[in-house]
């Protein structure tokens, strides 16, 4: 009887380091990722385990992640404010008027520095430059990467929309410039979506999923779109 007692302690303790409650709710509880067992991933070797399990991450420069999403949509909202502004100003007051220019001026440069905002930060976690060991630089790579789509698309829809205006009406508004202008952010800003989610959002979801046995975005086209999920 006491062996049969003792073994059952050792089983609760077992399993009591295996799970752990997610909520007060009794029907949500949340499993430990393959990290935190003592067994690898589904893809990935033992040494990768080990190597996961005792690495530290390194600091990096520029804002903590909470400041730096507060200032990221900060700039990016205004971005797309001017932008549209613009949008709106062109056919009434031409691309060479004073208030088309400003607002246009002031929309690039919002875009350009939450774009290199961004980029800035993904570039010192970048695979060229982190350690493969280092999961919380990859995981924070793929978010960066989403909330960089999350400029641009926008961004290109808006500057697409324009376009189409711009160019079905370009015989009335004799202004070559307003929708080669809103032609070339579309272009710009589509082909940086496409590569940004097939290189960086694509490729990083697939490698943590096979290496944690856990998908990092529970829907990755979404997150494609610059939608976390």
């Amino acid at each position: 009887m006491a062996a049969d007692y003792s073994s059952q302690q050792v089983l609760r303790h077992q399993e009591e380091q295996f799970t752990e409650p997610y909520s007060d709710r009794p029907e949500v509880q949340l499993s430990k990722s393959h990290r935190e067992m003592a067994e690898p991933a589904p893809g990935e070797t033992a040494e990768q385990h080990a190597a996961h399990a005792i690495y530290q991450s390194k600091k990096h420069w520029g804002l903590d992640r909470r400041s730096g999403t507060i200032l990221f949509y900060a700039i990016a909202i205004p971005s797309w404010v001017f932008e549209i502004v613009a949008s709106a100003l062109a056919p009434y007051y031409k691309t060479h008027s004073a208030p088309f220019i400003a607002c246009a001026t002031i929309w690039l440069f919002l875009w350009a520095f939450a774009w290199l905002q961004t980029a800035s930060a993904m570039l010192q976690r970048a695979s060229w430059v982190r350690d493969e060991s280092n999961l919380k630089d990859r995981r924070q790579f793929l978010d960066l990467s989403v909330r960089l789509n999350q400029l641009m698309m926008p961004t290109a829809l808006i500057a697409f929309v324009t376009f189409l205006v711009a160019y079905t009406g370009r015989r009335h508004y004799h202004d070559l410039t307003f929708w080669l202008l809103f032609l070339l952010l579309f272009i710009l800003n589509t082909v940086g979506c496409v590569m940004n989610a097939y290189n960086n959002i694509g490729w990083e979801c697939d490698r943590l999923h096979y290496e944690e046995g856990e998908a990092p975005m529970k829907y990755t086209r979404l997150a494609m779109l610059g939608i976390p999920s």
